[in-house]
C-alpha cells in the first residue's frame, strides 16, 4: 500500500478467480470455496477493497472446516490451482494441467 502523487491510497493486488470465472467454468471437482491464483496484477484505490479473505491449501481448509469453531465462514477459501486468464490454462494445486 502506498500514497499516490494525487494523495490517494493505492494497493497492488494479485487476482484470484472463482472456478466459474475461468474459461473452463466450474467443474464437478471444484468445491464450494475453491479459488485459482493468477499472474494477473493491477493497482487499485484502497477504497475498492470490499473485505479480506483467507486462502489456504486444501488440506488446511479441510482441517479448519472439520473443526468445532468453523461456522460456514464466507471469508475462507482453498487454493485449487493456478489460472492464466490470457490463455485460459488451468493447473491444479498439484501441478496437473486441466484440459478443456
Amino acid at each position: 500500500m502506498w500514497e499516490s502523487w494525487a494523495s490517494n491510497m493505492v494497493v497492488r493486488v494479485k487476482w484470484f478467480y472463482h472456478p466459474e470465472e475461468t474459461k473452463l467454468g466450474k467443474r464437478q471437482s471444484d468445491g464450494k470455496n475453491a479459488l485459482y491464483q493468477s499472474c494477473h496484477e493491477d493497482e487499485n484505490d484502497v477504497q475498492t477493497i470490499s473485505h479480506k479473505c483467507q486462502v489456504v491449501g486444501r488440506e488446511h481448509y479441510e482441517q479448519i472446516t472439520r473443526g468445532k469453531k468453523y461456522q460456514d465462514r464466507q471469508d475462507l477459501y482453498y487454493l485449487a490451482g493456478t489460472y492464466d486468464p490470457t490463455t485460459g490454462r488451468l493447473v491444479t494445486a498439484e501441478g496437473v494441467p486441466i484440459l478443456c
